[in-house]
């Protein structure tokens, strides 16, 4: 397996996924906009990763790769405004779209807060590491990810990355969001590849783990593009 090459693939099918999250723009703008900006994250950080050999182990390299874990805390709570924007399209009206629509913006605000000054902030020393044959930086290495290029410290042998809670939130409460959405309106989808997603936080770190969660990631991110669609077209 080509790790470059998966990881360009994958950079690619989430560009293409933001770029048709704005089809939904005219009917449901801040929705679009919201998965437009976490698909662009996401395909930077596959960008960044394929970037890493050429890029080498460099100053530039491990900013960009901060920069990678900054986007990622921040923006991954706009996805629930986008589970609002589908669930009061087709599943809730009234007082419960309306607490549903303003608790998904006030809980992304929370995560997004959350993001930046717990998970981000608490970031120390990153360190370089083979991923699928691939450079990237990340908060710990293990015994398959070693750089053979690089000689780390005892210090960074022993480092242990953190939790990414932000994500973990998210997707918890877009899954109870979603099976209400399944639930009242017999749309399933968001409810099936966020159920994906958060089983995906369970597969192991080693070997074929974090290669499974990206490929997961591309169901999730393009379900979640087919339920925009489906809840502009239903928008009024």
């Amino acid at each position: 397996m080509s790790g470059p090459l998966v990881f360009s693939f994958f950079t690619v099918i989430h560009a293409l996924i933001a770029v048709g999250a704005l089809a939904a723009l005219d009917k449901l703008p801040a929705a679009a906009i919201c998965l437009f900006l976490v698909e662009a994250v996401t395909a930077f950080d596959n960008g960044v990763t394929v970037a890493g050999n050429r890029l080498g182990i460099a100053p530039r390299t491990e900013r960009l790769n901060r920069m990678r874990f900054l986007l990622h805390a921040v923006c991954i709570g706009l996805l629930l405004p986008v589970y609002a924007a589908v669930g009061n399209s087709l599943a809730f009206d009234g007082v419960a779209a309306v607490i549903i629509g303003y608790g998904a913006w006030a809980l992304a605000a929370l995560i997004m807060l959350y993001g930046y000054f717990s998970q981000y902030r608490s970031v120390g020393a990153i360190v370089p590491v083979s991923y699928y044959g691939c450079l990237r930086y990340a908060q710990s290495v293990s015994e398959l990810t070693r750089h053979p290029q690089y000689n780390y410290t005892a210090d960074e042998l022993a480092r242990k990355g953190k939790m990414p809670v932000a994500s973990i939130a998210t997707t918890a409460i877009g899954l109870v969001i979603a099976f209400f959405i399944g639930w009242s309106a017999g749309f399933w989808v968001p409810f099936v590849v966020t159920a994906l997603m958060f089983l995906a936080g369970g597969l192991p770190l080693r070997s074929w783990g974090p290669f499974a969660t990206s490929c997961l990631e591309i169901i999730y991110s393009g379900g979640m593009l087919y339920a925009l669609l489906v809840a502009a077209g239903a928008a009024t």
